[in-house]
């Protein structure tokens, strides 16, 4: 009996299977403690041949650990990434055409052919697909097989050494992420990856990065856990309603790049860590950050923080700086193809230059967004709507010789579409129905080997973006669909860069892209320009004027412009509009063509014309825009006044000007880039710099000594995370999420504690200021990590036309075979069901009985209406909050306070009064909650169909018992429990929450939370997950039966109503 051979990996013998992996991307991994610890971890299930999933934040290194153990043990790895659309077919296989035979074979998918070949199988972000879609492959993770029913219902066994491997970020804190249903996810070891610590976040870069001084890579690392701490914390990014991550992909990205330079750390560390947030505010908070850290490690004296003037130099070898970022042509040209040669190099720089000007505002984005396509970065540029971050990307095709491949994607997009798929060979009658397979424009760029551009990145929805990650990260590389025809990735040129567009929200409701999808790029927020010179050089360009020439007609314009700006910022025009107006570039672009356009006739260039050339001008490029009259009239005699200001005939020197150059089609251009070597031309910083620490007094800075040639660039790993980089000291829980939310929630509660004011009297006695400093983050952890369930349900249709563009192989071949119609076409969608929550309504209702203060019970409650009245109104969902108790303890009457009127608005005000009606007013006398349910009852509208009421007491009556027998044999009990049964017979769905120790609520309510002090800090993910939960099992199109209206209990008592401001 031959021994199987096997390679020791972390203490465990690890069969071998194969002799030769075939392509796995290169990981660098630092075999630190928790490395260690999770690769323990994961090779007993792999040793065993286990299903295996994988839970980690992102950046923790899922996929580099399985490249890690199969490049050791040699083992191939088939890696495919999940997303919403993600269908059977994708994974098991499809008929394809064979070009030489013209009929159709038989195409295995990744799956199938990782279980032929006895491969490892990633699926990568698993669950992002449709669970429907997961079951279909129950059959290999529970009896090891499957059943080829898209092909010919064949039933593949696998070949020793396969083994199912699912990675996925945790469900708490990644939007987009679900678990995995329990009936799939029973069936796989799930381990989920721990993070790392400071000290071991330091030990990996400093094993990539040996040169860097570890004082040094001990400051970067906290900072970057300062900035992570401050956005989970919501110091900084609040504003923005984005979400932020940085984690060791970060680090990686900055420690390369001030390997070879460090007397830019600085100007780095803004680049990676500053340059992603928008505000002014948060940009302070930042700097702070970083000069703390820089003193803490005695660095201060090595930094030099002030941001030198960028210019622009080029040299006749290829050559191309902007700042301290130096790119060389050949990087990004192959060996096939031609390299510019001086003069071509020339030419398409100052048709750059020529198209997108250089101006002083854009010159320090310009160089970080070259310092990123220097270290071959993906680039995520974001942008408010009166900004172009696309000109910034075509400037850098332009200026280095490159095709410039656009994809713009949108909501409702196939991944066909963008991948490729089985389309009509020809629109020739003579071929026949002949098809065959179409690359999509993504797919041809990445071949091409062209700058690819996405734009729309907030638009397509996770369905299509999240497909993009293997491209994105180091694997860089695209699987194919089956009926390609080819099982291999299509790999990413070096030379090729990847840019992705997206504009700002406005809302939390628009679509944006996940955190752990802007982490795979180097983020820049793109700032408007509107300095006074700047938007001048910009005039003269778009005219082919010198800077002397005609100064009085630009400086005019950019006026006009820049006052127009302010107007509608300050909402002195559009004040009736719901969205201001908002005037750029484009706007300022359109005003110079138009005058441009009206003077190349000559019979225009009179004195009588000029307001004319002008007024029409403006009115095409801002003002016909203008809905108000009155404020379009005002803005013309703006724009008259301006006018009326300067002298007419140096105006019309300058129309004639222009007029004169559009007749000899002459046009100026001033080139911004110095083409004399010997006094322009600095040598690329590329080559090795010397960090000079002495001690630790770091006054003299660094050494440059930079050689001919530049240096090594060494390759990051994958991914990596740290926990400490989150912000929660080496606590947390990283059993559930990553490690990650910062502090644990009673350490919450305990430093919210020392806000209190102490008074004597049932107030909570903080402000809501103070309120949202402590638990604005966990009340963004709670709406982040329950949000997901109630965006709207995404359905694949199956659907096939006799028109289309994507033709299905199988429904081809039984149309040929002649046993089907023409409908051959795909026509699958993917629906949004925008309306599915329309006719939900929840009301909850709060024992404000002075019985019931207990501050932490209290905040807690707080916390967990704050969270709910969140998510809910981020999904348009109606809900009021009511506190009912006998304020005045006159035994008569039932106080019902309405802290939040049942309606879907919600925003600052309403937030305030819902704030207060919670934090006050705990004084008054408990009542039975049987007196009240029959007027709960009535609250809902008539449009609801599902009413969920949701009751926070401890339903101990108006007077407690002794004990918890004594409370449920009393008669307030029972009558509680009687209101109850009758309410869920008139189809009301309730939940009780019970506040205290004694769980009386879980024997009367069909759906209960018990809050104790053992779990009262939980309350707020428990109620917000219990209420989504109530939402999707009850919730349906059936009209649900309507409550009556009495405004009388049955006791007698009347009901004193105090309605929400």
């Amino acid at each position: 009996m031959s021994i199987m051979p096997s390679i020791q990996i972390a203490g465990y013998n690890v069969p071998l299977f194969h002799e030769d992996p075939g392509w796995i991307p290169e990981t660098n991994i630092i075999l630190t403690p928790t490395t260690k610890a999770n690769l323990r971890k994961i090779l007993p299930a792999m040793v065993q041949n286990k299903p295996l999933l994988l839970v980690g934040d992102a950046g923790v290194g899922k996929n580099a650990l399985i490249y890690y153990i199969n490049s050791l043990r040699k083992h191939p790895t088939i890696r495919y990434s999940f997303n919403e659309d993600t269908l059977p077919e994708d994974l098991v296989g499809s008929y394809r055409l064979d070009p030489s035979t013209h009929g159709f074979v038989w195409s295995d998918g990744p799956l199938s052919q990782a279980m032929r070949q006895g491969s490892t199988f990633v699926a990568d972000e698993m669950n992002l697909s449709s669970p429907e879609v997961l079951k279909r492959f129950q059959s290999i993770f529970s009896e090891h097989y499957l059943e080829m029913l898209e092909g010919d219902a064949t039933r593949i066994d696998p070949a020793p050494g396969f083994q199912f491997v699912a990675t996925q970020n945790p469900a708490e804190g990644f939007e987009g992420r679900k678990n995995l249903p329990r009936e799939i996810q029973k069936y796989f070891v799930t381990v989920y990856l721990d993070p790392y610590p400071v000290v071991e976040l330091v030990e990996i870069l400093k094993g990539l990065f040996p040169d860097v001084p570890e004082d040094v890579l001990n400051a970067i690392v906290h900072i970057n856990r300062d900035v992570e701490d401050s956005v989970i914390r919501k110091k900084i990014g609040s504003r923005d309603l984005e979400r932020y991550h940085f984690n060791l992909r970060n680090l990686t990205r900055l420690t390369r790049r001030i390997e070879d330079q460090p007397q830019a750390l600085y100007q780095e560390l803004s680049d990676v860590y500053l340059r992603p947030f928008r505000t002014p505010e948060d940009h302070v908070e930042i700097k702070g950050m970083f000069d703390n850290r820089l003193k803490e490690f005695n660095l201060s004296g090595a930094v030099e923080k002030k941001h030198h003037n960028v210019e622009l130099a080029a040299n006749t070898d290829g050559r191309f700086s902007i700042g301290r970022a130096v790119l060389n042509l050949k990087e990004f040209h192959t060996e096939g193809s031609i390299v510019p040669d001086s003069e071509a190099f020339k030419s398409n720089l100052e048709k750059a230059t020529e198209e997108f000007v250089p101006v002083p505002a854009r010159a320090q984005i310009l160089e970080a967004i070259a310092r990123a396509i220097q270290f071959k970065e993906n680039v995520l540029l974001e942008g408010d709507s009166d900004v172009e971050p696309d000109e910034y990307v075509r400037f850098f095709a332009q200026a280095l010789g490159r095709d410039l491949h656009v994809v713009t994607l949108s909501r409702g997009m196939h991944t066909a579409d963008v991948m490729g798929g089985l389309k009509p060979a020809s629109s020739n009658a003579s071929d026949g129905a002949a098809v065959d397979w179409v690359d999509g424009p993504l797919t041809k760029a990445v071949k091409n080997g062209e700058f690819i551009l996405i734009q729309g990145l907030e638009a397509a929805g996770p369905e299509l973006v999240e497909k993009l990650n293997m491209l994105m990260d180091d694997a860089r590389a695209l699987m194919l669909p089956p009926e390609s025809g080819s099982n291999d990735p299509v790999f990413l040129p070096t030379e090729s860069r990847i840019f992705g567009i997206k504009f700002y929200r406005s809302q939390r409701t628009s679509p944006t892209v996940s955190r752990a999808f802007r982490n795979r790029f180097t983020c820049y927020t793109i700032p408007p320009v509107e300095d006074a010179e700047s938007l001048r050089e910009i005039v003269r360009s778009q005219l082919g004027l010198e800077e002397a020439e005609a100064p009085e007609l630009v400086k005019l314009m950019q006026q006009f412009h820049t006052t127009l700006r302010e107007k509608a910022r300050k909402r002195e025009i559009g004040a009736a509009n719901l969205q201001p107006y908002r005037f750029g570039l484009t706007n300022l672009s359109r005003f110079a063509d138009s005058v441009g356009w009206a003077v190349a006739e000559p019979e225009n260039l009179t004195e009588g014309m000029l307001k004319d050339i002008m007024s029409e001008g403006a009115g095409i490029a801002y003002l016909h825009e203008i809905a108000d009259p009155v404020e379009r009239e005002k803005m013309f005699s703006l724009l008259d006044t301006l006018l009326d200001g300067q002298d007419p005939n140096a105006l019309l020197d300058g129309l004639k000007n222009i007029s004169k150059k559009k007749a000899l089609k002459e046009r100026t251009h001033k080139s911004k880039i110095w083409w004399d070597q010997d006094k322009h031309w600095r040598e690329a910083n590329t080559g090795k710099a010397k960090w000079n620490l002495d001690g630790r007094d770091l006054k003299e800075g660094v050494n440059i000594d930079t050689p001919e040639t530049g240096g090594d660039t060494k390759e990051g790993p994958d991914a990596w995370y740290g926990q400490d980089t989150q912000g929660n000291k080496g606590v947390g829980d990283p059993g559930h999420g990553g490690g990650a939310w910062g502090y644990r929630s009673e350490e919450l509660y305990q430093e919210f504690l020392k806000k209190r004011k102490i008074l004597w009297d049932y107030n909570i006695g903080v402000s809501l200021e103070d309120f949202k400093d402590v638990f604005g983050p966990e009340i963004d952890r709670v709406t982040v990590d329950l949000d997901r369930f109630m965006d709207p349900d995404i359905q694949i249709n199956r659907r096939y036309e006799s028109r289309g563009s994507r033709v299905d192989a199988r429904k081809y071949l039984s149309y040929l075979a002649g046993r089907s119609d023409g409908r051959i076409f795909d026509r699958t969608t993917i629906n949004i069901d925008e309306d599915r929550l329309k006719g939900v309504e929840v009301v909850f209702a709060l024992n404000k009985g002075r019985r019931i203060f207990n501050f932490e019970y209290s905040i807690a409650t707080l916390v967990a209406l704050m969270s709910s009245a969140e998510i809910l109104s981020n999904h348009r969902i109606p809900f009021g909050v009511v506190g009912y108790s006998d304020l005045k303890n006159s035994k008569v009457d039932i106080d019902m306070q309405w802290f939040k009127n049942l309606d879907p608005e919600y925003g600052p005000q309403y937030e305030s009064h819902l704030f207060t009606g919670i934090a006050q007013s705990w004084h008054g006398d408990t009542i039975p909650e049987s007196h009240i349910m029959e007027e709960l009852s009535s609250y809902f509208s008539a449009e609801a169909r599902t009413r969920i009421l949701v009751v926070l007491s401890d339903f101990r009556g108006s007077r407690g018992k002794v004990n918890m027998e004594a409370d449920l044999r009393s008669h307030e009990t029972k009558a509680l429990f009687g209101e109850v049964e009758k309410l869920k017979e008139r189809g009301l769905v309730m939940l009780g929450v019970g506040l205290g120790p004694r769980a009386i609520a879980e024997q009367i309510f069909p759906e209960s939370l018990s809050i104790a002090r053992e779990n009262y800090a939980n309350l707020p993910g428990l109620l917000a997950s219990s209420i989504t939960e109530l939402i999707h099992r009850y919730h349906s199109a059936t009209e649900g039966a309507q409550g009556s209206s009495s405004d009388q209990g049955n006791d007698g008592r009347s009901y004193r109503r105090e309605e929400a401001s």
